[in-house]
């Protein structure tokens, strides 16, 4: 015949183990929900950090409006790229004016539109942009 002891014993034991596994088990939530804060904060100062669309160069501008036309690395959206032209185009970016100004040649992204087109065409051509002499040449015979 078993004693009390030696069958209490191993319940003891197990009970025990449970409520260390309990422990650990709500130190490991805890820890997750602090490393969880900390990306949140993280990620918030790098948006307050972030510089603001009018401090990023043009080139760089640019090239985000080629990956927007293009979807690559991001969703296609020819709306997305035209804004980023225009931005990239407003600092006086020659390529940016350009393809802005085809843009709303075609009405790619904008609604069509000559007049817009022609302005950033003018831009482009005036800091020497050959295909912008070339669009404004083309669309100046087909005026006549």
């Amino acid at each position: 015949m078993k004693s009390a002891f030696s069958v209490l014993l191993p319940c003891f034991l197990l009970s025990s183990c449970g409520e260390e596994k309990t422990v650990e088990a709500e130190k490991t939530v805890e820890a997750e929900k602090v490393v969880k804060a900390e990306k949140v904060v993280e990620a918030e100062k790098t948006i307050q950090e972030r510089p603001k669309a009018s401090d990023i160069d043009g080139k760089a501008q640019y090239e985000l409006a080629k990956k927007y036309e293009s979807g690559e690395g991001v969703p296609q959206d020819f709306a997305e790229a035209a804004k980023w032209r225009r931005k990239a185009a407003e600092q006086g970016h020659a390529d940016a004016q350009v393809s802005l100004g085809m843009m709303y040649d075609i009405g790619l992204g904008v609604p069509k539109n000559y007049a817009e087109a022609a302005k950033w065409f003018r831009k482009a051509a005036e800091q020497g942009n050959a295909n912008a002499k070339e669009w404004l040449n083309q669309n100046a015979k087909e005026e006549n």
